[in-house]
Formats: structure tokens, sequence, C-alpha cells
């Protein structure tokens, strides 16, 4: 069975590491701001084509977002995997190499 406030939870945690209001991310996909808040406060579960707009619009898509507990995330890390998600191969493995030798 589908946790609606466990989806809520994920989205508004999505949401705040973007920086969006829920009028910024009702703005991007067309619906009113309160209907962002039902599915935030799990009221509500929205159809799998407005889920995958409301993703779209904050960077990421349905297999990420089911696949991570964004709910218990840190904002910071969800906007480090969000910018190593749009970085080049070659720039990931920099990325990586510069990051093992921070942690030593």
């Amino acid at each position: 069975m589908i946790d609606s406030n466990k989806i809520g939870n994920q989205l508004r945690a999505l949401r705040k590491a973007k920086d969006f209001t829920t009028q910024d991310l009702a703005d991007k996909v067309n619906v009113s701001q309160s209907y962002i808040s039902r599915f935030e406060n799990g009221h509500s579960i929205p159809d799998i084509d407005l889920l995958e707009k409301m993703l779209t619009a904050l960077g990421t898509d349905l297999s990420s977002f089911f696949s991570a507990e964004l709910e218990d995330m840190p904002k910071d890390l969800i906007q480090l995997i969000d910018t190593v998600k749009t970085l080049s191969p070659k720039a990931r493995v920099k990325l990586n190499e510069f990051l093992q030798l921070m942690k030593e």
C-alpha cells in the first residue's frame, strides 16, 4: 500500500532542498498552491502524471524518488546529489577522487 505521508514528506524535503516554496512548485506544474500542500500533508496522493511533472520540476525522476529516503536526508546532501547528476562522467570521476582525498 502507498503511504501518502511518506510521499508527502519526501516531496516536501525535495522541494525545500531546491529552496522552492509550495507556490513555486505549483507554478511550475500549473496547479494551485493548496493542491501541492494537500500532497505534502498526506491528505492526497498525486496521480502518476502529476507526480512525474512535480519531480521533473524538482530535478529528479520517479525511480530516484522512490529509491531514496529523501525525508531523512539532509538538505545539503540532496543538493549535492542533484549537482553531481549534472556533471559529465569525467567530472564525476574527478570529484570522487577529490572526495576520497578529503576523507583521508
